[in-house]
């Protein structure tokens, strides 16, 4: 059923948000972020006529000033506008990642076409920060940090601090860095000696630095991996963190069904796992 977009401001949801500043966002970031996930997720598609500032205020227990604050902030964006007696509307829906989008993230051999590299810091003589390293051991010779943005189409999607054990970058061809991925070049470098692979996903609100780095607004949702890479005897040869732009992140995972099987750590990491839960099922 399609609906209909004419009929008048639409109803405001009823919720209550944090105190002002609440976990380092503002209220009408809070609100704005509300309402750009609607305008994502199809609820308020273009055309939608948004509820009035009095409505919103009076729903979420904020003042007016706050409601057109978030307005303005989608406005900039370029999501809505507003016109006297005419309401405020959905002008535009941000478009999701496409198959480019997917090629860059998901293609370890991805080309240049498709993948911008910007190397935005490089240095020597890096020590693995605490905690990165995991189950892993650290290498002699220390690492070398890569601080990058990879860019499709023009628009960054993806802010990585990455650090590479000063050994193997070394056994990557000159300037690698700059038009491969890390893991294409690694696995090329390491064939058989590599071992496992470990990454942690979890979401959170963009900072001002990873909005400013990622052309994004503040305090919308970005995907978080860590990740860390062992060769066959354990030692740590990349780790780092990785943050995706909410609105263009997609990985595509395959594996047969039955893997976890075989490989029991795949479901519950022995560095995650707990002593009542040895041989939890994968859902």
């Amino acid at each position: 059923m399609t609906r209909a977009t004419t009929a008048g401001p639409a109803a405001a949801d009823s919720a209550v948000l944090p105190d002002d500043n609440a976990g380092g966002v503002t209220r009408y970031r809070q609100l704005a972020s509300v309402l750009r996930h609607k305008i994502v997720a199809g609820e308020y598609p273009v055309g939608f006529q948004l509820p009035t500032v009095e409505q919103l205020a009076q729903a979420y227990g904020i003042a007016k000033v706050t409601v057109r604050q978030a307005y303005a902030l989608l406005t900039e964006e370029g999501l809505i506008t507003s016109q006297r007696g005419r309401g405020t509307h959905v002008i535009m829906v941000p478009s999701g990642p496409g198959e480019g989008m997917r090629s860059a993230i998901n293609d370890v051999a991805v080309g240049p076409n498709a993948l911008e590299i910007r190397i935005l810091e490089k240095r020597r003589e890096a020590r693995l920060p605490p905690g990165l390293a995991g189950s892993g051991v650290p290498m002699e010779g220390g690492y070398v940090m890569l601080r990058k943005l990879h860019v499709h189409d023009g628009m960054p999607f993806c802010l990585i601090e990455l650090y590479v054990a000063a050994t193997v970058f070394a056994s990557f061809p000159r300037g690698g860095e700059k038009h491969h991925k890390i893991a294409h070049l690694l696995r090329q470098s390491q064939g058989e000696r590599l071992g496992m692979m470990r990454q942690t996903m979890t979401v959170e609100p963009a900072d001002a630095v990873l909005a400013r780095e990622l052309d994004y607004a503040f305090a919308a949702p970005v995907a978080r991996i860590v990740r860390t890479t062992l060769d066959i005897d354990g030692n740590v040869l990349t780790a780092g963190v990785f943050w995706y732009r909410g609105d263009r992140f997609i990985l595509d995972v395959e594996m047969p069904a039955r893997l976890t099987e075989r490989y029991p750590d795949l479901a519950i990491p022995k560095s995650a796992a707990r002593p009542d839960h040895q041989n939890g099922d994968l859902a």
